[in-house]
């Protein structure tokens, strides 16, 4: 992975879960509710657990980037050795039996190079990007193969705080399908780079089931072997603070592609912070809440609509802005092309501002 990136480094860390109680043979059937006690089969926490992490496994893949002056690789379907030239490593996760993977962007992102995906079972195919999204580190690769065993999908939206989840992945590019297990720590989580140079990552996943270089774009999965978020982030700033895509947005960014033939993604024009507490006290503010305006971008929607440094945002097409929902999450909503209207707040003015939403290229 690029050292280049602050924060983009995930997906799961080196750890090995031992199989050691005999009652769970290779032919058990997997239940994704635990059995009641009326069930016939009763099964432990461990070995649900087991048993989730086997069903996933096999849909996850490995994904390397190689310069294009490396020579050629052998031809597919053949076992390797990972070469040493690899320049990229990353980790990516079956959608399709067709050959359809997701992964990160951030895997993806560098056009001098080509890609290869290797399966779990040491069969190698060249990959083609069809489709990346920066915003939310996004991205879709496909192989030409048939056969594969697609991930089962579950919902992001139905996740609790302190649930079990766990993380899987081509631990440090060495480690295939290496798995650790954690809790959710956190939802709704906003992520960026340190130096604000792409937009922020939204509605992030926050767990602490560790995460290691060279698994970004591996699936973060339940109790019942469901996956529910796609890892992509680290916080090098402390310890535990991993985060994942949730799986409905990566389930929108797929059917985007499938219409579109690409990801699509709103765009504004401004920078902003998001009122708090001492915002309102150490500005004298007359409102608690909002988004204040510290910049507009030349020829944007922003600029167009009449948007200025040191406006307020204060609700977009009616719903008002705060923590929960911030101005640019809540811009995210909408379709490039749609109109939106945005209530500001300039000095002691309230304004109703039409906006027709542009598009990142």
């Amino acid at each position: 992975m690029k050292n280049s990136k602050k924060l983009l480094s995930a997906a799961v860390v080196l750890s090995v879960i031992f199989f050691t109680n005999q009652a769970v043979s290779q032919n058990i059937k997997f239940n994704p509710i635990k059995p009641g006690i009326n069930s016939a089969v009763q099964i432990t926490d461990e070995q649900q657990a087991i048993l989730a992490v086997r069903k996933a496994k096999a849909s996850v893949v490995n994904i390397l980037g190689l310069s294009k002056s490396t020579p050629t690789v052998p031809s597919a379907n053949v076992s390797i050795t990972v070469p040493i030239n690899t320049e990229v490593s990353g980790t990516g996760l079956i959608m399709e039996a067709d050959g359809l993977i997701a992964t990160n962007n951030h895997v993806v992102e560098d056009l001098n190079m080509d890609y290869w995906v290797i399966l779990a079972d040491g069969k190698r195919f060249p990959a083609k990007v069809l489709a990346k999204d920066q915003f939310d580190d996004v991205a879709f690769v496909k192989i030409e193969t048939t056969g594969l065993a697609p991930a089962v999908l579950g919902d992001s939206d139905a996740l609790e705080t302190g649930q079990t989840v766990f993380a899987i992945g081509n631990s440090l590019g060495r480690y295939q399908n290496s798995v650790t297990r954690g809790v959710v720590s956190a939802l709704g989580r906003a992520l960026s780079e340190a130096d604000g140079s792409v937009p922020r990552i939204h509605n992030l996943i926050q767990t602490d089931a560790a995460i290691s270089n060279g698994n970004s774009g591996g699936p973060l999965i339940n109790l019942a072997g469901e996956v529910v978020g796609l890892n992509t982030l680290m916080d090098t700033g402390g310890y535990s603070l991993n985060f994942s895509i949730p799986i409905n947005i990566v389930k929108e960014s797929l059917q985007q592609v499938k219409v579109f033939g690409k990801i699509s993604r709103p765009f504004l024009g401004v920078q902003f912070k998001t009122i708090d507490q001492a915002d309102k006290l150490s500005s004298n503010l007359s409102v608690d809440n909002g988004a204040i305006i510290s910049a507009v971008s030349p020829s944007t929607p922003a600029a167009s609509a009449g948007i200025k440094a040191g406006d307020i945002v204060l609700a977009v097409n009616g719903k008002v802005l705060g923590f929960n929902n911030e101005l640019d999450s809540e811009i995210q909503k909408y379709q490039a092309g749609s109109q939106i209207m945005l209530k500001i707040l300039r000095e002691t003015e309230i304004l109703e501002l039409p906006v027709i939403l542009g598009e990142y290229k």
